[in-house]
């Protein structure tokens, strides 16, 4: 049975293209069979319709303009997102299945289980120091601010 895909659907893969995303990747990301896509973009001729628009931009204002740079560069953002996504579900797999091990056997798996903690560490950014890059932390002396000042522990200023 073939389903309905709403006109709002189609606004936003014909934008998603518009941006440069291929259209059997947004067929992919959206659930839709590609097929479907390529077609509706042929007879709709999103192609044309898309090269006449940045065609007119670029004669109105230059400055609003996706450069082809901006659009591959959000296309791998988006890609890179979905690649970590995958690898953290790959990291949950495989401590869930270690879970289930009895003792003896973790002991044996011991290298392949080093692997995931280092794939999971790289893919969540952990890392083995609790502190953030760049972190800073100023720690008052009370005495050195005492003898600065010309103060005594009371607050009472010394003659």
């Amino acid at each position: 049975m073939r389903r309905k895909i709403a006109d709002e659907i189609w606004e936003q893969v014909k934008t998603a293209h518009a941006s440069g995303i291929g259209l059997r990747e947004i067929a992919r990301n959206m659930g839709i069979p590609a097929g479907t896509v390529l077609a509706r973009a042929k007879r709709e001729g999103w192609t044309r319709e898309i090269q006449n628009a940045k065609a007119l931009v670029k004669r109105e204002n230059p400055a609003l303009a996706v450069t082809p740079v901006e659009a591959v560069a959000a296309t791998l953002a988006e890609r890179g997102k979905r690649h970590l996504k995958r690898m953290a579900g790959v990291s949950e797999r495989g401590v869930d299945h270690i879970e289930t091990m009895d003792g003896p056997e973790i002991l044996t798996s011991v290298d392949q289980i080093d692997k995931l903690d280092k794939v999971a560490r790289r893919t969540f950014r952990l890392d083995d120091n609790p502190l953030p890059s760049g972190f800073t932390l100023n720690v008052l002396n009370i005495n050195s601010l005492e003898n600065r000042l010309g103060t005594s522990g009371h607050g009472i200023a010394q003659d």
